[in-house]
């Protein structure tokens, strides 16, 4: 009898743990955003809020796209969200800020996936798996690489909305003019070039001098054969796109100092005597325009650069860009195509937040299937195709065309993310400021991998290398990289 007893206890014990922890029932609602409101109701009439207000930390690219769907979901929910608007490059160090503060002051972050290795490690960031149970949002139809940046050590924290994966864009245009002699010396006509060795060859062919006459015109103004972010705080972005693998090995051995590392950095410095003079200190304010301005054969950039120039009113390039597939490296024998997620905005909770549960609801609404691809096909927004039901959605292809969102969805096949480990940012810097002395002809390639090499252990060994190796594992075990050890 006490056995039977103590079993009914241990029974008991049991279920209210799994309930508690294990199986947390699912809101009402037959789609993500449905139970998203739900639970948001949910929630305000559990804790008697009257007239909740929350505050989002929001990358000020989007202050004029976000406020329609904040003024929906007050308009559901009845609450009201707030936004306070830095510069992408600010947000890091005001999320870090918090970290120490603990103030709440913001119940919703939004920045690029690669802020949350050091963010979650630091405790501002919400663990948001007990949600998700609830909530259960739907992230079918994004291809694995993206997906996985959503997580860090095992956990979600970051929700995506946004396949910001480098493309490669070329002038139709000018290609038209060039076609007859470029196949007569390479035996093929122009497009989308296969590796990064042959967009090289047609930067060298197409680049044109102010002052030339080809193929029936006069160069009145330089045509650079390419153009790039190849500037610190931007290389970073790119060069896995060059590299072809992984940056470091199991045990957090760079790999980079190398045969194949050392091509890398060949390859990614080489083609900047096609590029403008100034590009090393370029970023977005100045590439976009200079893409638009019609000085350009060529284009690796984010996916929202064909847009500007479709769109822009001062566009000199509208309907004449042919969008590529980031062209492929050859390690060791064989042709490997990576597609780094360059940036990429989504949303995160602080776990500071007065109501961070309700906070989350607004995520998972505002990044679900159906509102998500709505802000997909925002004329306003930045937010790059991702899924699969883009290739079908009207208003995503009427916005995007139908071209560029077949190729952005089988780039995003290969799509990576840049390091989720903590430091990255640290690593990042040293990977840039090396790129830069040998862009600029102060270093070899095999000098800088040496550096590049030393300067990672240095970082490695100061953060912690066993807890990084455990970090790294998991990383690439999520399958953020494509690649495996």
């Amino acid at each position: 009898m006490k056995r039977i007893i103590q079993g009914i206890a241990l029974l008991f014990v049991f279920l209210v743990v799994s309930v508690t922890f294990g199986y947390a029932k699912s809101l009402p609602g037959t789609t993500v955003e449905e139970r998203a409101i739900n639970g948001a109701k949910s929630y305000i009439k559990k804790h008697n809020l009257k007239n909740p207000t929350q505050t989002m930390l929001l990358i000020s690219l989007f202050k004029n796209s976000q406020p329609k769907y904040l003024r929906q979901w007050e308009k559901l929910t009845g609450i009201k969200i707030k936004t306070v608007q830095y510069g992408y490059t600010d947000i890091p160090s005001k999320i870090m800020a918090e970290a120490v503060a603990k103030t709440g002051q913001y119940d919703i972050l939004n920045h690029f996936p690669y802020v949350v290795p050091d963010a979650a490690g630091a405790g501002v960031l919400q663990p948001l798996d007990e949600y998700i149970k609830k909530g259960k949002p739907d992230f079918s139809g994004i291809d694995p690489g993206l997906r996985a940046q959503q997580t860090y050590n095992g956990k979600n924290y970051w929700f995506i909305l946004d396949g910001d994966h480098i493309a490669l864009f070329l002038r139709t245009d000018i290609m038209k003019l060039g076609a007859a002699e470029y196949k007569a010396k390479f035996g093929k006509e122009p497009g989308c070039p296969k590796t990064m060795a042959e967009w090289e060859q047609m930067a060298k062919f197409f680049h044109t001098k102010k002052g030339q006459t080809r193929w029936g015109k006069k160069f009145t103004k330089p045509l650079y054969g390419a153009q790039a972010y190849r500037s610190i705080n931007f290389s970073y972005r790119h060069f896995p796109a060059y590299l072809g693998g992984l940056l470091f090995d199991k045990n957090m051995n760079p790999t980079i100092n190398s045969s194949n590392g050392i091509r890398a950095i060949k390859e990614f410095s080489s083609i900047v005597k096609y590029m403008p003079p100034d590009v090393q200190g370029w970023g977005t304010p100045q590439l976009y325009p200079h893409w638009g301005s019609g000085q350009a054969f060529s284009f690796m950039s984010f996916p929202s650069a064909m847009g500007y120039a479709n769109r822009s009113p001062k566009s000199k390039i509208s309907g004449n860009q042919l969008a590529c597939p980031v062209p492929a490296v050859n390690v060791n024998g064989k042709l490997v195509r990576r597609a780094p997620q360059a940036a990429g905005t989504g949303y995160m909770v602080n776990r500071y937040s007065k109501h961070p549960e309700l906070a989350y609801y607004f995520i998972q609404w505002f990044t679900g299937p159906t509102k998500g691809d709505e802000a997909i096909a925002d004329p306003k927004g930045f937010w790059d195709p991702m899924r699969k039901s883009n290739l079908t959605n009207k208003a995503v292809l009427a916005k995007h065309t139908e071209p560029f969102v077949k190729m952005t969805m089988k780039n995003a096949k290969n799509a990576i993310s840049l390091l989720m480990i903590e430091g990255n940012y640290e690593y990042f810097n040293v990977l840039d400021k090396n790129l830069a002395q040998v862009m600029q002809g102060n270093m070899s390639a095999k000098k800088a991998a040496q550096k590049i090499e030393k300067g990672w252990n240095r970082i490695t060994d100061d953060i912690g290398r066993k807890e990084q190796i455990k970090s790294w594992r998991k990383s690439v075990g999520s399958g953020a990289y494509i690649d495996k050890f």
